[in-house]
């Protein structure tokens, strides 16, 4: 698999613990950005990515703007979160989604599941 991954936690040690995985996995990951704002700014360059896994809680801010630009774009996502689906913004509700501490082999079945 070539997709582009766009990878959006706060945490470095989980970001860079999940690119590695998903790099040895097939998969390009073409940034970890820890905040909304970097987040937005990489998704502004016109080949950003392919799909996103998308952290809900960015140290004191949420994704929810990441979220609705992902879906008005067309750009699928998967949502990773320390918290139950309950706890969730709106925008997050029947989205594909894992709780961390995520396990590869579940990573790799929801994002084979959406970008094919």
């Amino acid at each position: 698999m070539n997709a582009r991954v766009l990878i959006v936690e706060d945490d470095a040690l989980i970001a860079l613990d999940l690119a590695d995985q998903l790099n040895g996995s097939g998969f390009i990951v073409v940034g970890t950005p820890s905040s909304v704002a970097a987040a937005h700014a990489i998704l502004d360059q016109a080949t950003a990515c392919d799909v996103v896994v998308l952290d809900v809680n960015l140290g004191r801010d949420t994704s929810e703007s990441i979220a609705h630009r992902l879906i008005l774009e067309g750009t699928p996502f998967l949502v990773i979160s320390g918290y139950s689906s309950a706890q969730h913004p709106i925008v997050f509700q029947g989205k594909p989604a894992l709780n961390k501490p995520v396990r590869l082999e579940r990573l790799l079945a929801e994002l084979s599941k959406i970008c094919n």
